[in-house]
């Protein structure tokens, strides 16, 4: 009888730590299918820095063609989006060094 225990046991142990392996390796294929997708999606849609050359440009441009209140208002407008435009900058470098790392730890 306590062979078959042990038998059983076994069989168990082995099933368990094969379908936990294959688990592993499934999340660790989607994980890596969406590293990659998101690599490519970041480097396609990151262009703050040339955006924000513009913004100083056309900010320029506004100064010397608006007066009073619609002058002031773009100008915070353009301010606003100016520092909306660092943040979207931190947190790509951010979400980009995250995905670094973890691509480098699988």
């Amino acid at each position: 009888m306590k062979d078959k225990d042990i038998t059983d046991w076994w069989q168990n142990y082995l099933e368990t730590n094969r379908q936990e392996e294959e688990l592993k390796k499934q999340i660790r294929n989607d994980l890596e299918s969406n590293v990659e997708f998101f690599k490519q999606y970041l480097i396609h849609c990151y262009a703050v820095q040339p955006l924000s050359e513009k913004h100083r440009g056309l900010i320029n441009k506004l100064e010397h063609n608006f007066d009073g209140k619609a002058n002031k208002a773009l100008l915070q407008r353009f301010e606003k989006n100016q520092h909306n435009l660092i943040e979207i900058n931190l947190m790509y470098r951010d979400i980009y060094e995250n995905i670094k790392l973890r691509s480098w730890i699988w």
